[in-house]
């Protein structure tokens, strides 16, 4: 049982590593532009397929194909905001926008999945792993991509969160979140710091669909199923609160990974949404929300 269970925890922190990088962009750009983005899923697709296009199509090395991946995800997101936001807010004007950017995200999410499956075809492609072989726990064998899972998505919440800690750009992108008014009376310019959080916010979703491609097929809905378990994290984790999505996302996972034990793995999909009710019934702003007055 102990084997077992330790088993089970090694693959809930590879779990972790994927959920976390999708939820913490899903909550970066909510926290900055008080958008949920419904296309997430989507741009972690576009990652998969892109790694794909860059080993199989192009021949390119795993490292090579992996950056290139993220930056091509990256460089789609920051056409989010110019093409299809800024245009949107500016004819609302001073009219609340509603659910419109949600209805908005959703319609993206519709273009950018039917079109990967217009062009890519319903198939499920398999991408090569980047490193083959494995540890040998004894109890355990641990792939070497799942180390890699685990190495690069803890590597890359790292840089992140020093780059908005101490980088020029990232202290704009958390002034911007925390009083967008404040920010742009000092001269902070919204429009570009909205560009990048969402550049940056789908460069996280893409970067995890390639490192997960390796194990599970690549197909045009693939992060349909992640996206909707994200929205619960974020929630979990508190809104718009980058560390409370990354210790949600772990948590989650863990006990996703568990819940094998003891249950049918059919429900699986239903723990993140069990676990998100049961902490909110004990604290309803979240693990790391602000408790409202």
């Amino acid at each position: 049982m102990v084997e077992e269970i330790l088993e089970f925890l090694i693959l809930g922190f590879v779990l972790g590593g994927i959920y976390a990088l999708f939820a913490v962009g899903i909550t970066l750009i909510f926290g900055v532009l008080d958008i949920i983005n419904v296309a997430h899923g989507e741009f972690f697709a576009l990652g998969g397929y892109a790694l794909y296009i860059a080993m199989v199509v192009l021949g390119l090395p795993p490292a090579v194909g992996l950056v290139l991946s993220t930056a091509a995800v990256f460089c789609f997101g920051l056409l989010v905001y110019p093409l299809l936001i800024a245009p949107l807010k500016k004819r609302l004007g001073r009219r609340a926008p509603g659910p419109l950017f949600l209805v908005l995200t959703l319609g993206l999410s519709a273009l950018m999945q039917n079109s990967m499956l217009a062009v890519a075809g319903g198939e499920y492609l398999k991408v090569p792993p980047a490193m083959t072989g494995g540890i040998d726990l004894e109890f355990t064998y641990v792939s070497n991509q799942r180390v890699l899972i685990v190495v690069v998505a803890g590597l890359t919440l790292l840089a992140l969160f020093l780059f908005l800690r101490f980088h020029r750009q990232g202290m704009a992108i958390r002034a911007v979140a925390q009083n967008p008014a404040a920010a742009q009376s000092v001269g902070i310019p919204l429009g570009r710091v909205f560009t990048l959080t969402l550049g940056l916010g789908c460069a996280l979703a893409g970067l995890g669909g390639g490192l997960i491609a390796p194990l599970f097929s690549v197909y045009p809905a693939v992060g349909f199923t992640l996206t909707i378990k994200a929205f619960a994290i974020t929630i979990l984790g508190g809104l718009g609160n980058l560390l409370g999505a990354f210790v949600a996302s772990i948590i989650v996972a863990i006990v996703e990974a568990l819940s094998v034990l003891v249950i049918p793995s059919e429900w699986q999909n239903a723990i993140a949404f069990g676990t998100m009710i049961l902490v909110l019934l004990v604290r309803p702003s979240g693990l790391f929300g602000k408790k409202q007055p």
